[in-house]
């Protein structure tokens, strides 16, 4: 837990030490202690992003009587305000103390950051607010009773620099499913949805080589693959300019290796393809048999896992047609797993985060001129998870921002999974999970970020939303 006080001079600085000395007490105190005057009442409570960037304000109202100071404690999962199904207290738990007298504080960016919302990770805060009334004889406590969220005010993005528009789909594999519709009458959908918003480069997820009729199968000679029916359809509707870094095998056929489907689409018209991704290993005409490792990266697994559990990501250098300005784009999809058993759970996100490690490592190792970098793709995690946000949080330590910080936020309280559902809503947790993440770094933020839905829609062509985010290369 962290505890963090609120600068204040004179007598409210010695206030505010005294609060801080039983704040554990406060975290756990009944609502009063015999002979502690309950505080009084709280009548309303508000928390805004700003003013200035990596800012929060609070501001309520309330009575002061019988009350030593003020606490918030935030979260970066949802907690416990009288439901036994929460924990008691969110992840990473902190703790920030105001006098008595005060009724609105700013939380500087630091303090923020501090409790897990730093401006470059897009996270919001949970908290819970508490008048507090430390005597000799005991504390009391009251809470305002309900747990309220805030977003953080965003940095403002780069001005100046070359224009990119990126965008991350995971399109679900064309592997015939129950309750879900052929690849065949998904794959229009999913090129419109693509075109509609003319991205520069698209980081793409669960676009495999197995065959576009969603057979099981072997995909033989003149069968046509998920991959290139993409791109022909793409091409039908008038975006022919879109091709994919690669669109075979990235193993021999018959190795064991899970879905290949972590593609790279660009805009042939705007940018180039500078790195050597060759979509063989050897001379022979290029078929469905035709494979290659280029410019994949193997991501780890767990002790015991088979083989066909091996994802890899994929990587491109491209080049800005107008400006030459390169850069790189990884497309990665993470571990799928999850469990109820907290655990076996934390298990997952660690390794979900040592499966980042990774492709940081790799990345970093070829990035000798240290070239911006777009990292994106499914992170199959997602900030309220209780058994942690590892994968991201790793992302923000290495330098990465995520673009769902951006100045202008378009759904950003939907999940971007939306499972295929007629109707989207608003969670009641108050924020969507963002599984798919456009994280970037030598980037200096960004100025629009977009969960591409509609709120009503029964022929979704994924049970993903693309998200698509506007920046500027440096």
């Amino acid at each position: 837990m962290r505890h963090t006080p609120i600068t204040a001079p004179g007598a409210a600085a010695t206030a505010v030490a005294s609060l801080l000395v039983g704040l554990a007490a406060v975290a756990t105190a009944p609502p009063a202690d015999a002979g502690v005057s309950t505080p009084g009442p709280i009548s309303s409570v508000v928390a805004t992003p700003g003013p200035a960037a990596g800012q929060i304000t609070f501001t309520w109202a309330a009575s002061g009587a019988s009350t030593t100071g003020f606490v918030v404690e935030t979260g970066l999962t949802t907690f416990k305000v009288g439901d036994p199904v929460l924990p008691d207290h969110g992840r990473r738990p902190t703790y920030f103390t105001f006098p008595a007298n005060r009724r609105s504080v700013t939380l500087s960016a630091a303090q923020v950051a501090s409790a897990g919302a730093g401006t470059s990770s897009a996270n919001h805060l949970y908290y819970r607010f508490k008048a507090v009334n430390q005597t000799a004889s005991g504390t009391a406590v009251r809470s305002w009773p309900y747990l309220q969220n805030v977003a953080v005010k965003p940095a403002t993005p780069a001005a100046t620099g070359t224009a990119l528009r990126v965008a991350t789909f995971n399109v679900h594999t064309a592997t015939a499913a129950s309750g879900v519709r052929p690849w065949t009458t998904r794959v229009s959908g999913i090129a419109r949805t693509i075109l509609s918003r003319k991205p520069g480069v698209v980081t793409l997820q669960e676009l495999g080589i197995g065959r576009a009729d969603g057979s099981t199968q072997p995909s033989t000679l003149g069968t046509l693959t998920q991959a290139r029916s993409l791109v022909d359809t793409l091409a039908a509707q008038g975006g022919g300019r879109y091709q994919l870094v690669r669109s075979t095998r990235f193993v021999a056929p018959g190795t064991p290796e899970a879905i290949q489907g972590a593609r790279i689409l660009y805009d042939t018209s705007r940018y180039r393809l500078v790195s050597s991704c060759p979509e063989r290993s050897d001379s022979l005409p290029l078929s469905n048999n035709s494979w290659s490792s280029s410019c994949t990266i193997p991501l780890p697994t767990l002790t015991g896992d088979d083989a066909w559990s091996r994802r890899r990501a994929s990587f491109a250098v491209l080049a800005d047609r107008t400006t030459g300005r390169q850069f790189y784009v990884v497309s990665a999809h993470l571990d799928q797993r999850h469990s109820t058993v907290y655990a076996t759970e934390r298990t997952y996100e660690r390794l979900r985060a040592t499966q980042v490690r990774a492709v940081l490592a790799r990345i970093d190792q070829l990035n000798t001129g240290r070239l911006p970098v777009v990292l994106s793709g499914d992170l199959n995690t997602y900030q309220n998870n209780q058994g942690g946000y590892d994968a991201h949080d790793t992302l923000v330590s290495a330098g990465y921002y995520d673009t769902a910080a951006a100045v202008t936020q378009v759904n950003p309280r939907f999940t971007t999974m939306n499972h295929f559902s007629c109707t989207l809503t608003v969670p009641g947790t108050g924020w969507g999970s963002r599984l798919d993440v456009v994280a970037v770094k030598g980037v200096s933020g960004a100025a629009r970020w977009e969960n591409v839905m509609a709120t009503t829609d029964c022929a979704r062509p994924s049970d993903h939303n693309m998200v698509v985010a506007d920046i500027r290369l440096p």
